[in-house]
């Protein structure tokens, strides 16, 4: 399953708008909205099939795993990703009785109206080259949450999905630790106390929501930078090990083979002759 990075930065939001294609199965700590602008195509969420089509849309839930399957029929979609950083604590009112992915289908009522010209007017700002153009879809973001929240409060929601919303903000930062500090030593019991938890509900709590330990996340990212920078300096194996936050060459190269099935120098190798 790919585990996609937290979405943090100056323009912490994701648009993608084009014919639907398949995608593998992941997860991501943000709220997603697909769309359908045309056809209609499927998506797969914990296992169930959804059917959108044109005017359709659905919101999947953090970390929910969910896939474009290959077999999806060829329609034109909008995927929309906005997390905690962009929303800060009205993401947390997006709690949902049931994890995964609602569907909602076209009608009449002028709050549908609404979401749909801001969705078409985020299209056409996405594919123009207007000045400020991030800006204003950052601005349209703020306006397409405010309307989702009110077309699909529940009366329902309770302090238990609250904390389950509580729960993905704090791993979140977690993350963000391991995104901003790999190279640097990360000590687990320190990473949970300031979450808020103790170790062992951290673990349970962290493998729950991003589908793995924390250290095989640490561990992964490492890696992805030690490939970036064997493929793009010279730094020597033990350099890029220290670089990349391993307490020794030789713990570095056992971990790398473990995601690589291959050793750090033959990567090295194999990527230059290319």
């Amino acid at each position: 399953m790919l585990y996609q990075k937290l979405l943090v930065g100056s323009n912490p939001f994701y648009i993608s708008a084009g014919k639907a294609s398949a995608f593998e199965i992941h997860r991501h700590p943000e709220l997603e909205l697909s769309y359908c602008l045309k056809g209609e195509y499927s998506i797969v969420c914990e296992n169930r099939r959804h059917t959108l089509k044109e005017g359709d849309f659905a919101i999947v839930a953090p970390m929910a795993a969910h896939e474009i399957p290959a077999n999806t029929e060829p329609g034109e979609m909008l995927t929309i990703e906005v997390g905690y950083a962009l929303l800060g604590e009205f993401f947390n009112a997006f709690a949902q009785p049931d994890a995964g992915c609602r569907l909602y289908k076209k009608d009449g009522s002028a709050a549908y109206a609404a979401l749909a010209a801001l969705l078409e007017e985020t299209v056409s700002t996405q594919q123009s080259n207007a000045p400020y153009k991030d800006l204003s879809i950052k601005g349209n973001l703020y306006k397409i949450s405010a309307l989702l929240l009110r077309m699909t409060a529940n009366a329902e929601t309770d302090h238990v999905q609250n904390k389950k919303m509580v729960d993905i903000a704090n791993i979140d930062q977690a993350l963000k630790k391991i995104y901003n500090n790999y190279c640097e030593p990360l000590n687990i019991e320190e990473i949970s106390a300031s979450c808020g938890y103790s170790k062992s509900n951290f673990c349970k709590l962290f493998k729950a929501i991003t589908g793995e330990t924390f250290h095989n996340t640490l561990n992964r990212h490492r890696i992805e930078i030690a490939c970036m920078l064997l493929i793009e300096t010279n730094d020597s194996i033990e350099k890029i090990a220290q670089e990349t936050g391993f307490a020794d060459s030789k713990s570095f190269c056992r971990v790398f083979k473990s995601f690589q099935n291959e050793s750090a120098g033959a990567y090295r190798r194999r990527l230059s002759r290319g």
